[in-house]
C-alpha cells in the first residue's frame, strides 16, 4: 500500500493519550474537561489495531522468522530502552537521595531490570522520586509495550492458523477468547484490579487481530467503510455491555484502518519522521516532572505549552538520534522520510 495515513492517525492516537494524562497525572481542574474529550482507551485499543495490520505486512514481507524478530526489536526497543534511561535521569536529578544513594538503591536497580524486561508492573516507582505528585510512576504509558511484544509473538502461529484452518476460523476463535477474557475479569473476577488485568493480553488480541485480518483480506479491507459505520452505529445504539464486548474491537478496529487506509492519504506526515511512538512513551515522565516543578501552579497555560512543546521535541530527537540510525536503510519507516 503506497499511500496512506497511519503516521497521521498514530500521531493523532498518542496526542490524546497525552491529553487524556494532562488531566489524570496534574488533577488540575481546567484540564478536567479533556477527560471527557480524550479517550486514552480508544488510543490504545487503536494502537493495537494498528500495529496487527502492520506487523502482519512486516511478517508476511520477512524472509525468516529471525528478520522479522529483527526488524520487531529495532523498531521497539532502543526508543522504550531510552525512555527508561531517560526516566533514571530525571530520577537522579529529582530524587532527595544523593547521587550515589540513588544510584545504588535496591529500588532503582529493580526499577531498571523489571521495566527493561517489559515487567513495569514490579516497580513503577523510583525511590523518593515524584513523591508528593498526584501519581509516583515515572512512566505510566509503558505498561502497553509488554502487551505489545506478547501480540508480536502471536504472529507467527496467527499466520500458520490463517493458512491451515482459514482467516474466518481463526479470527472468530482468536477474537472470542480474547473477548472471553475480558468479559470474566470485567463481570465475572470480583478480586482487585480486575479491570486492569482485562486490558492485559490478551485482552487487546481482539483488536490486533481485527487488524491482522483486514491487511491480509482486500476484500474486506474494501469494504471497510461500510463495516466502520455499521458497527458504530450499532456500538452507540445499544447499551447491553455483554453486547458492546463483542461489537467495541470491530468498531474501533475498522474505524482506526478506515482512517489510515482511506483518508488523508496524501498527508504522508511519515516525511517528518515517525515521532507518533516517541510521543507515546516520553510524555508522561515530561508532564511528571512539570508537576514536580509546580509548573501548572503557577501557569496552568505556560505547563500545557510546555508539555507538548518538550515532548515532541523529544520524540523528534528520539526519532533522529536513536530510532531511525537503528533501523535498516530499507524499513519502510526510513523509506517513508525519504519521499
Amino acid at each position: 500500500m503506497n499511500k496512506n495515513n497511519f503516521d497521521g492517525i498514530r500521531i493523532g492516537l498518542a496526542l490524546i493519550v497525552v491529553f487524556a494524562h494532562l488531566s489524570v497525572l496534574t488533577q488540575v481542574a481546567e484540564f478536567k474537561v479533556f477527560e471527557s474529550i480524550f479517550d486514552s482507551n480508544f488510543a490504545v485499543k487503536g494502537f493495537f489495531a494498528i500495529s496487527g495490520f502492520l506487523v502482519t505486512k512486516s511478517y508476511l514481507t520477512s524472509n525468516s522468522l529471525f528478520e522479522y524478530a529483527e526488524k520487531r526489536f529495532r523498531r521497539i526497543y532502543p526508543a522504550y530502552l531510552t525512555s527508561i534511561f531517560i526516566c533514571l535521569f530525571i530520577g537522579a536529578c529529582v530524587t532527595s537521595l544523593g547521587f550515589y544513594d540513588f544510584i545504588t538503591a535496591s529500588q532503582t536497580l529493580k526499577y531498571f531490570l523489571s521495566n527493561a524486561l517489559f515487567l513495569n508492573f514490579i516497580q513503577p516507582t523510583l525511590p523518593f522520586v515524584f513523591d508528593n505528585n498526584p501519581i509516583h510512576a515515572l512512566d505510566g504509558s509503558l505498561w502497553t509495550i509488554k502487551v505489545e511484544v506478547m501480540l508480536y509473538f502471536c504472529m507467527p502461529p496467527l499466520i500458520f492458523l490463517f493458512t491451515r484452518l482459514g482467516l474466518a476460523k481463526t479470527t472468530i476463535t482468536f477474537f472470542l477468547l480474547s473477548v472471553a477474557w475480558v468479559y470474566f475479569f470485567v463481570f465475572v473476577y470480583s478480586g482487585n484490579k480486575g479491570g486492569e488485568i482485562a486490558l492485559q493480553f490478551p485482552g487487546q488480541l481482539s483488536y490486533f487481530i481485527l487488524g491482522s485480518l483486514f491487511a491480509i483480506n482486500k476484500k474486506i479491507l474494501s469494504k471497510i467503510k461500510w463495516i466502520a459505520l455499521v458497527s458504530c452505529i450499532i456500538l452507540y445504539s445499544i447499551s447491553n455491555p455483554y453486547a458492546k464486548l463483542l461489537i467495541d474491537p470491530i468498531a474501533y478496529s475498522s474505524i482506526v484502518i478506515f482512517l489510515s487506509t482511506m483518508a488523508f492519504r496524501s498527508l504522508n506526515l511519515g516525511k517528518y519522521g515517525d515521532i507518533s511512538y516517541g510521543i507515546y512513551l516520553y510524555h508522561f515522565p515530561i508532564i511528571q516532572f512539570l508537576i514536580f516543578l509546580d509548573l501548572f501552579k503557577s501557569n496552568v497555560w505556560v505547563g500545557f505549552s510546555l508539555v507538548f512543546i518538550l515532548t515532541i521535541a523529544v520524540a523528534f530527537a528520539s526519532w533522529h538520534f536513536v530510532e531511525k540510525k537503528l533501523l535498516k536503510r530499507t524499513s519502510h519507516y526510513v523509506m517513508a522520510t525519504q519521499n
